[in-house]
């Protein structure tokens, strides 16, 4: 299980980076590390633009078929009305299934399942 702390929402490209490479070091095949870069990505954007402050936590684990991501914000975060549905597009292309979920404590993850690379 690989957890990050994402500090301040203008240290978004270096979180996607150090995912990167933590996958790598954990034996995570390139063509998964570069979808669960995306994914990460995508999570981070949603919670950006739903101003959801910092830190936001990220968690990635790993299962026989699938990964399964987590991005937690400390506030109620939504995937924002977009005309052209763009980022929930590029999610549905990428994951078997995501959305979000608001916890008892005031937090909300965003969260996709990844499908596994067969090797």
């Amino acid at each position: 299980m690989l957890q990050l702390q994402v500090p301040s929402v203008r240290r978004f490209g270096a979180a996607r980076r150090s995912v990167g490479e933590h996958l790598r070091e954990s034996g995570f095949a390139d063509d998964d590390v570069h979808v669960l870069q995306a994914i990460v990505g995508e999570l981070l954007g949603a919670a950006h633009e739903a101003n959801a402050g910092a830190p936001i936590a990220i968690t990635i684990e790993s299962f026989a078929r699938l990964t399964s991501v987590r991005v937690r914000c400390l506030r109620a975060v939504e995937f924002r009305d977009d005309p052209f549905l763009l980022r929930e597009r590029v999610l549905q292309g990428l994951t078997l299934a995501f959305g979000q979920r608001r916890n008892a404590d005031g937090t909300t993850d965003l969260w996709a399942e990844v499908p596994r690379t067969v090797r």
